[in-house]
């Protein structure tokens, strides 16, 4: 005991403890801190092993911080992953449309697609500062078919289907926040076609807040309102609460 291990010996011994298992295992082990780092590197993501936050020299002392990462098991997985987010990482272009070339027919570019796409997502994370655009490496993103933006459905699915009932101002405030996010990009169209696309496949209904907020921003256009299951006579509610001024607005353009 009181044996120090560098990153050498931890190696070798899990390299002994997995070595009868016919390399199934082999590769597995993902040797990384507990609490990551924020230092927006994709690499970081894909390293074999990191030594803890309390290590001096490079040296690790114990196991305390050794996790399994399966998403990176296979070898050429990871060596693709790593490839690729080195070249995220630089912004390089050229560099990911060659290992795209060399790679991107395998099953195990994928894979390694999909990891980058879900750690990015982490490293910048577009709730960290609201206010403030994050510098990010746009062009090896679109080059890559990867994004740091989280998808309309994780940020409206729940609100829609749990919190439509309690009639409150949860979606409202969600669809405003995405909207006013500088680190997001999607429009109020996005939102629309998003909207338009769960009610054709949940048939899901709006309380009058939402529906409130839905007919100003879409001008009271009773078509557009339909395809979000919104009934002539719930826009006629709305628009009968609103301020006189709104009132008399909507019915000159529904007459003229």
């Amino acid at each position: 005991m009181g044996k120090v291990l560098t990153g050498q010996n931890v190696c070798d011994i899990f390299d002994g403890v997995f070595a009868d298992n016919g390399n199934i295992i082999n590769g597995v082990v993902d040797f990384t801190i507990k609490k990551s780092t924020t230092n927006n590197s994709l690499s970081s993501c894909v390293k074999y092993m990191t030594t803890n936050e309390n290590a001096q020299d490079g040296i690790c002392i114990g196991f305390d911080n050794i996790r399994f990462n399966e998403e990176l098991a296979d070898s050429k997985v990871r060596l693709i992953a790593l490839k690729l987010a080195n070249a995220v990482d630089k912004n390089n272009v050229l560099e990911i449309k060659k290992i795209k070339q060399e790679y991107g027919n395998t099953k195990e570019f994928v894979k390694a697609r999909d990891f980058l796409n879900k750690k990015c997502k982490d490293i910048w994370n577009v709730f960290d500062n609201k206010n403030e655009k994050i510098n990010l490496p746009f062009e090896a993103f679109k080059t890559l078919g990867i994004s740091n933006q989280p998808s309309l459905e994780s940020l409206l699915d729940d609100s829609l289907r749990f919190y439509e009932r309690d009639n409150g101002f949860t979606t409202v405030n969600i669809i405003q926040s995405i909207l006013n996010n500088k680190n997001m990009n999607y429009t109020f169209e996005d939102v629309y076609s998003f909207l338009k696309s769960m009610y054709k496949k949940e048939k899901l209904s709006y309380n009058l807040h939402t529906v409130s907020y839905l007919v100003e921003k879409l001008d009271a256009n009773e078509d557009a309102l339909e395809n979000l299951g919104i009934s002539k006579d719930r826009i006629k509610l709305v628009i009968k609460n609103l301020p006189i001024s709104k009132r008399i607005r909507y019915m000159l353009k529904k007459f003229f």
